[in-house]
């Protein structure tokens, strides 16, 4: 979390749809973690027992042309 790297999290919300988001961890509590939401470019509070997975962003690489 030091360096503030965007992670991958996968939530479950209380009417139960899954979401994924793209996040930056700004601060973990016993109950959740507070994040900003690089999509929504807000901040959020995710609840840690409804927190399915969570990973690092994998680099996304554009395609090369011979």
């Amino acid at each position: 979390m030091e360096n503030k790297l965007p992670i991958d999290l996968i939530y479950i919300n209380d009417a139960g749809e899954l979401t994924h988001r793209s996040v930056i961890v700004r601060k973990i509590t016993v109950e959740g973690i507070l994040t900003f939401d690089i999509g929504k470019q807000q901040l959020r509070s995710f609840k840690r027992a409804n927190i399915l997975s969570a990973a690092k962003q994998r680099r996304k690489r554009g395609v090369n042309y011979a």
